[in-house]
């Protein structure tokens, strides 16, 4: 069984669990999963209850979207490119979830959430098309269901294993929330190395990208040459 470390936690478990599942839907670098896998675990273990937790986590995947496609429809495009320039790796993953809405729809909603990097930038882009808010509104519904519903299961099926880290863990005198401050530390690292390949890919393909623009000037301006051999 995975214990907590006090009553409080599992007594405002599902607080915990939406504020930190809005957190990471509005753009945190907080991850979600780890503590969905621990509340799935401790449901297991009869701590927490499924429905209000999954009512929790739903809630605050809903607003964090919702932030995000109203703020996709208010400032449109202006967002999109706004957020590129704070990350360079959004412009790649704006393409990549065009091309997967040419292809799905608006079910690109629910999709979004199992692929990395989509999940994100998927409702501001949302908002910036003519799809309706409540068709939007319920494809995010039955994505965030499905979305909770996996992790929380999966922590249930995986509480064992959860009980022998969490075991192995307090035996050098931590806790839960060491294994989850560890997670989110990592998930930090990893964004960052994330962020900075981006980068690095963009410097490298600069050169590249002006040289090709500028005999293609040089093309334009200069006109051909004929030698009359006569």
């Amino acid at each position: 069984m995975v214990e907590f470390p006090s009553s409080a936690v599992s007594t405002w478990g599902g607080v915990f669990v939406f504020v930190n599942v809005l957190l990471t839907r509005l753009g945190l670098p907080i991850p979600a999963v780890p503590v969905l896998l621990f509340a799935g675990s401790a449901i297991a273990a009869g701590t927490l209850s499924f429905w209000p937790i999954l009512f929790a986590a739903v809630l605050g995947a809903l607003i964090g979207d919702g932030t995000w496609f109203a703020a996709g429809r208010i400032y449109g495009r202006r967002l999109i490119a706004a957020l590129g320039r704070i990350s360079p790796a959004i412009d790649s993953r704006v393409d990549k979830a065009r091309a997967l809405f040419e292809r799905f729809g608006v079910a690109l909603v629910s999709i979004s959430k199992f692929v990395p990097g989509l999940g994100l930038i998927t409702p501001p882009l949302m908002g910036t098309t003519a799809v309706d808010s409540r068709i939007y509104a319920l494809w995010d519904l039955a994505g965030a269901l499905m979305w909770a519903t996996f992790w929380l299961l999966g922590g249930a099926a995986a509480e064992r294993q959860l009980h022998m880290l969490l075991a192995f863990v307090k035996a050098r005198g931590g806790t839960v929330l060491d294994i989850l401050l560890a997670a989110a530390l990592a998930y930090l690292v990893y964004r960052l190395q994330q962020r900075r390949r981006e980068r690095r890919r963009l410097a490298d393909a600069a050169p590249a990208a002006a040289s090709q623009a500028t005999l293609a000037g040089w093309r334009r301006i200069t006109p051909p040459k004929v030698l009359d051999a006569r």
